[in-house]
Formats: structure tokens, sequence, C-alpha cells
């Protein structure tokens, strides 16, 4: 079979110099299908670069927000290595003013989550709760949010209860400045200095009960208010003849001061 062949030519503008090329069928084909070839091949090439160009731009974002991810970091730890050095500070300070007897912290929160302020004693005691059991039970709620009965601060007592050294209440030992909450709901019946025991609140709860708060920082409610049982009425200082910080303590039942451990016993 005769090959057949293509002819080329060459022709410049002043037509001299003529050139021809014969280029055979088999070469001709062999052109085209490269030259197919190099279209699709180029239009892959595009068609991923989109997406290599995608790739790159998240690349950068992600660089972007992990760059942003360590500089959070690095002031996390800044903001955790300064609350350690309070920690650490305040640690100190308790164990050099001897705010806490107990100096293990891990104790002293397991108390004070365990006994804030709702507390069953560990062995039964005789309280006046004035023929409870016969009360509607609309009144009910009312008179025992009156007896107070829950712990005055998140804090350990430091001192019993002691009529042999005239001691006739409880001192709890809290950080100065530590919120003193109303045990029992009442109205305020003092509210200011008591001379040896400073700043002093003292709440009637209505029902023969009276509680008193003293030594404290700064006093939060004023003569003739009324007060909810667990309601902020001061903060824990060293005023009067305090030695350290810590909140004096004292319920009277019907004029005679009880020892306030029946409700606070731990």
């Amino acid at each position: 079979m005769k090959k057949k062949y293509y002819t080329v030519q060459i022709i410049p503008e002043d037509s001299h110099g003529i050139k021809q090329y014969k280029i055979s069928s088999v070469w001709f084909t062999v052109a085209k299908i490269a030259l197919v070839a190099f279209i699709l091949i180029a239009g892959l090439f595009i068609f991923n670069l989109g997406k290599i160009n995608k790739i790159v731009a998240s690349y950068e974002k992600m660089r972007v927000t992990n760059a942003q991810l360590i500089k959070k970091d690095n002031n996390y730890e800044e903001m955790f290595s300064r609350l350690d050095s309070l920690w650490v500070l305040e640690n100190r300070l308790q164990n050099i003013f001897e705010t806490f007897i107990e100096n293990d912290s891990a104790k002293i929160n397991s108390i004070i989550d365990r006994n804030r302020f709702a507390h069953t004693p560990n062995e039964k005691i005789n309280v006046d709760y004035d023929n409870i059991h016969s009360w509607e039970s609309g009144d009910e709620k009312i008179r025992l949010e009156r007896i107070p009965s829950i712990l005055p601060v998140a804090g350990l007592e430091s001192k019993k209860y002691s009529e042999a050294e005239e001691h006739l209440g409880v001192d709890f030992s809290a950080p100065a400045g530590s919120p003193v909450f109303a045990t029992g709901s009442g109205v305020v019946e003092f509210s200011g200095d008591m001379d040896e025991l400073g700043n002093t609140v003292i709440i009637d709860h209505q029902n023969g009960y009276k509680s008193s708060y003293s030594h404290l920082k700064d006093i939060r409610v004023r003569k003739g208010r009324s007060i909810n049982k667990g309601g902020i009425i001061g903060t824990v200082g060293t005023t009067g003849n305090a030695s350290g910080a810590h909140l004096h303590y004292e319920i009277t039942k019907d004029g005679k001061k009880i020892n306030p451990e029946i409700f606070t016993n731990y």
C-alpha cells in the first residue's frame, strides 16, 4: 500500500526561497494524537491547579489559626502561673497569720463544701422547735427559715463554746473579707460597733432565737432591715479585740445564750 504524504509549504512575503516539507500521514496522525493528549493534560493541570490553590489558601488559614492558638495557650500558661503564685502566697499568709488551724487545703475545701450552707449534726440533739410537727404546711417553711441552723461562714471552727472560760459563742477562722451569712431569716436588731466585739450584727429571728456576728470587717445591713436565711450581712474581719481574722458567733434562746454547736456541730 502506497503511503500518503502531506506537503507543507513555507512562503516568505517576497515569494523567494519557498520551502516545502513532506510529512507522512502516519506522523501527521501521531501529531494530532499528541496535540489532543497535550490539551487533555493541560486541562487536567489547570483543573487541579485550582484545587492546589484552595489547599494552599486553607493551609495559610490553618497556619494563622494555629499561631493564634499557640499565643492563647501561652497566655493561659502565664495566667495559670500567676494563679499558682497567688495560691502559694495565700497559703503563706494563712500560715503567717494563722488564719486556718488546718493547713491542708484539700481538707479545708472538703469540709467547707460539705458544711457551707446545710448541715445535719452527727448526733441527736434537743432543739426547741416550738411543736414543729403541729405546724400547718404554709407556716412550716417560714418557721424553719427562722431557725438559725446553717453555718455563718465558710471557715473552720477555731474556738468552742465554753461557759467555764466565759466564751459564750463559737469562733470560726476564715480569710478576711469572706462573706458572713445570716443563719436564719429575721430582722436586724443591731448593726454597729460593740467595743471589744467590734463591728457586730444581731438578728432577731422572731421565734425566741437571736444570732449575733462579731469582729466583722464591714457591715452590709442596717437596723430594722429584714434578712433572709443565707443572706450576706457582712464580711470576716479583725475589729474589736480580735487577734486575727475570724467570726465570733453567738445564739440566744429567750434571752439565754446557748451553744451554737447545736446547729453547727461537725
